[in-house]
């Protein structure tokens, strides 16, 4: 609906009240799950689930020119779901933009029928967005598929893809898709940010090197090896400079109990692509623990990296950063070349809840910082009432931080107000990408009402 990049982890709050996720608004806003209606049945997770919502209401976007002004639109966001529980869920939505308020440049003559935005569906990946959920299978099992637009996306441990968000272009709609299977000591994972075009391809190919060499369970889910490659065509959203990247690393576990587990990491990087054959190198420790309803979870790393090599390269605020690395108009990341020097990395998740009928908070935050003076983070946070009466969602990116920063804003909240009715608002900084490669920014801002139906 604004078109401004979300994320909190939301699959927890998901998990935690609904089995059905859901991104209910353009799909440039976080994953969002609107407040269970008390026409649900709610709780079991037993039989077929139906759900359907309809949100409307006046949408202020820019025109995404550079000078240009802002234009007023009529948002209505339709969507139908189906539940299968556990291992099947599937959602179609179409997030609608029309055209009512023209200001300078003028577009309206070249929307589809002079009312419908014509940058949301005027490429092939802008009709992934009509796919808000694809589900079959437990990724955390032998085979997981799924489908939908990526807020914040990681595979793996995320040395090259790491709280990836494919939804950051206002022109730009892609549904993303993974795959994963387990076959004995291997498990394999398969991420595409497009899956109707040639954009980031990547795969991990994971090994419990306990379970090979050992019949003890005590071994089993302690030595870990991770390989993995992804690599960026840039043939949609844009045409950008390709990108290569790899990654092999080791992870040992040094404590294993039943609330608390702690991680040894190891891993050295490389970029491949010809003129940018970097490498780089990180040592780290990882914490994960559940203390009595809070999920806690901390990674610290100290990395050698530069050059055209990264780790986390295809980051939360890559989707602009392909067009300028930092800033609005400098060069695209995949020519960019930085100092060869140390950093420090640091990530932490909060996930606090005890069913619908808990408050539930899910606060999420990333922070790289260079020798050299620049700064990255990725900064979010959502919270739920009882009841999902309320709930609210706002994160923050900043790229380039002591160099040339650019920020990415954004918060939604939602409040119940009937059984079936809610009402929403929002608003957001957007970035559109011009033609000469170089990127503008605006705000957009939006309110109205949505109903909604479930049943099971």
């Amino acid at each position: 609906m604004t078109g401004a990049p979300f994320v909190a982890l939301i699959a927890l709050l998901h998990s935690q009240s609904s089995s059905i996720e859901e991104v209910p608004n353009d799909a440039q806003q976080e994953t969002y799950s609107a407040p269970e209606s008390s026409g649900s049945s709610g709780g079991s997770s037993e039989g077929i689930g139906f759900r359907a919502l309809l949100e409307v209401g006046p949408l202020s976007f820019p025109s995404g020119t550079r000078g240009g002004e802002q234009d007023l639109f009529g948002y209505a966001y339709p969507s139908l779901g189906v539940d299968g529980g556990e291992d099947f869920a599937f959602m179609l939505g179409a997030p609608l933009r029309f055209r009512l308020l023209d200001n300078e440049p003028k577009q309206k003559d070249d929307d589809y029928g002079a009312w419908l935005r014509r940058e949301d569906w005027d490429e092939r990946s802008d009709y992934g967005q009509v796919v808000r959920l694809l589900r079959i299978g437990d990724e955390s099992g032998r085979f997981g598929l799924r489908v939908q637009p990526f807020l914040e996306e990681s595979l793996g441990r995320g040395y090259l893809v790491n709280r990836y968000d494919n939804q950051l272009n206002p022109n730009y709609h892609p549904a993303g898709g993974t795959l994963s299977f387990t076959a004995g000591p291997a498990r394999v994972q398969l991420l595409a940010s497009d899956v109707l075009a040639a954009r980031i391809f990547s795969g991990e190919l994971l090994l419990d090197i306990g379970r090979i060499a050992s019949d003890s369970e005590g071994n089993f889910d302690r030595y870990l090896v991770r390989a993995s490659a992804a690599h960026d065509f840039g043939e949609a959203g844009g045409v950008t400079p390709e990108a290569t990247v790899a990654s092999v690393g080791g992870e040992f576990a040094m404590y294993k109990g039943e609330r608390l587990r702690s991680w040894a990491l190891l891993a050295g990087g490389a970029r491949l692509n010809d003129g940018a054959q970097d490498v780089g190198g990180m040592l780290g420790v990882a914490f994960e623990g559940n203390f009595k309803g809070t999920q806690l979870s901390v990674t610290a790393q100290g990395r050698r990296q530069g050059g055209g090599f990264r780790f986390g390269y295809f980051g939360a605020g890559y989707e602009l950063s392909r067009f300028s690395a930092v800033g609005l108009s400098e060069e695209p990341q995949a020519d960019q070349r930085v100092p060869k020097d140390f950093s420090g990395y640091l990530e932490l998740s909060v996930a606090r809840g005890d069913g619908p009928d808990s408050p539930e908070v899910v606060a999420s935050g990333a922070v790289e910082y260079s020798a050299f003076g620049r700064a990255d983070g990725d900064l979010s946070l959502s919270f739920s009432t009882p009841g999902g009466e309320s709930r609210g969602i706002a994160r923050l990116v900043v790229v380039g931080l002591g160099d040339k920063p650019r920020y990415s804003v954004a918060a939604e909240f939602r409040q119940r107000v009937l059984p079936a009715m809610y009402i929403w608002g929002a608003g957001a900084t957007v970035t559109f990408p011009q033609p000469d490669g170089t990127l503008v920014q605006g705000v957009s801002a939006g309110a109205g009402v949505g109903v909604d139906f479930a049943r099971r």
